[in-house]
């Protein structure tokens, strides 16, 4: 009967390999699914980043005269300057603006497009405005086509004769609602793909070396002919095995090393074994690490996001922050009927206090007549969208309170301006308006907004004749 029992030689040499051949693809597809994502979030971050300063530089309403005319203004030509700069600087491999035009053809037209320095040395020069090739796949069109249709950025690989790219685009849309083009940046994803790869081939490589290790310790015991503890480790081997087949948290795989005694090489193996497992901890710590790298990497970007989307001088929201709330009022508008009004403030005197103190007091009494526009709607956002304008949305509990808080707005203003204690540019003055949003009259946000100005003008008129 013994002889027709496998050997414990060969059980050993199987459940080694098994546990090898198991331990790599843990490691693998741990690997792959850990680097892939937090790679494909940094790199969603980078490409959000740079679209939103591409778009906060960008005059939508005079690239949309420029489509139409096909001529170039000169904004158009700062804005090909700008991108030419851009490019090099954050080592973009593509940055354009185009606009999608028949997937069937596999046309694309050219809006913008930016030219680095190294292809300018070489020759090459800005493609022409309105310029169209057929050079896009159907599929890769029809992707394009589907970002123009969808708000927000939205993210896809495609193939071209320019290669394989991981790419970025946003709709441009002008003041009147109307989308004008694509604002794409690409960056190769062969890049990305062999990042991905690399840090999966040195995880599978790991975890061979360690796999071997442990093969190798087990052949040498097993040479030694200690049959007993030896197929007690060769359990354990398996059961390891078993553990780490489709383990998500690695931090939870341990390896039980059984009890021995021997006082020999036997007993110093089970220790070795130990210690490998522990190594094995050592380097899922290591990638935990990496990914809490790639997470920093990720506030990083949205931090210069938020950046892009705060006014420097008084840090409430800036112009482009305004853009956005409000296309995304305007889709709500667009789905059902809400309520909301817009406050419109513009500051008194400013250019008398410049004239008079110099910019910085002009800058203090700009920053303070905003900080009680903040203070008094704190809980509605508020938004400069021009050197002496700001403008301030009010929606839900501030809505139902907006005449008590334009009220209270005028007041401080009135106390403020009234008060000779203090220094002529901390008299902080500014003309309010308000109106509200009428879905029986109101087309859309801007007429909301224009009533809202011609009140603050109206105010602004009845203050100076008030003297």
């Amino acid at each position: 009967m013994a002889e027709n029992r496998k050997s414990i030689k060969r059980s050993v040499l199987i459940g080694c390999t098994i546990f090898v051949v198991l331990l790599c693809l843990a490691f693998s597809l741990l690997s792959y699914g850990i680097f892939s994502s937090s790679l494909y979030h940094r790199y969603d971050a980078e490409l959000e980043s740079i679209v939103n300063y591409v778009e906060s530089n960008v005059d939508a309403d005079d690239l949309q005269q420029c489509v139409k005319s096909g001529k170039h203004s000169a904004k158009y030509d700062q804005l090909q300057q700008f991108l030419n700069g851009m490019i090099d600087e954050f080592e973009t491999e593509y940055l354009y603006i185009v606009i999608p035009i028949d997937d069937e053809t596999g046309t694309m037209m050219n809006v913008i497009s930016a030219t680095s320095e190294a292809e300018r040395a070489a020759g090459e020069v800005d493609r022409p405005l309105l310029e169209t090739t057929d050079a896009y796949s159907r599929e890769t069109i029809q992707l394009y086509l589907k970002a123009w249709n969808t708000p927000g950025i939205s993210y896809f690989e495609e193939s071209s004769e320019w290669g394989a790219y991981y790419t970025a685009c946003k709709p441009l849309v002008a003041s009147d609602g109307e989308i004008v083009a694509l604002n794409c940046a690409d960056i190769p994803i062969n890049e990305l793909h062999e990042q991905v790869r690399n840090e999966v081939m040195m995880g599978v490589g790991l975890a061979i070396v360690l796999g071997l290790l442990f093969g190798a310790l087990l052949i040498w015991w097993l040479q030694r002919n200690v049959t007993g503890p030896i197929s007690e480790l060769e359990r354990s081997a398996r059961q390891f095995a078993d553990k780490s087949h489709n383990m998500k948290d690695l931090r939870l795989l341990t390896f039980e090393v059984p009890a021995i005694s021997t006082g020999n090489e036997v007993e110093s193996l089970a220790g070795a074994i130990d210690k490998l497992s522990e190594d094995m901890k050592i380097y899922v710590n290591e990638i935990l690490s990496a990914e809490e790298r790639v997470r920093t990497a990720e506030r990083e970007a949205e931090g210069m996001t938020r950046m892009a989307y705060q006014d420097g001088l008084t840090h409430v929201k800036n112009k482009t922050a305004y853009d956005v709330y409000v296309a995304e009022l305007e889709e709500t508008m667009a789905r059902q009927n809400i309520e909301f009004a817009v406050v419109m403030v513009d500051l008194n005197d400013l250019k008398g206090v410049n004239d008079t103190y110099g910019h910085d007091r002009g800058d203090q009494y700009i920053i303070g007549t905003c900080k009680i526009m903040s203070e008094t709607l704190k809980h509605s956002p508020v938004f400069r969208i021009g050197g002496d304008e700001f403008v301030s949305i009010l929606r839900g509990n501030d809505f139902e309170r907006r005449q008590s808080l334009v009220g209270q707005l005028e007041d401080h203003y009135r106390e403020s301006t009234r008060d000779l204690a203090r220094e002529p540019w901390q008299r902080y003055s500014a003309s309010v308006g308000m109106a509200v949003y009428d879905s029986s009259k109101d087309a859309g946000y801007t007429q909301v907004f224009n009533r809202a100005d011609e009140l603050m003008y109206e105010r602004k008129k009845q203050l100076k004749e008030q003297g």
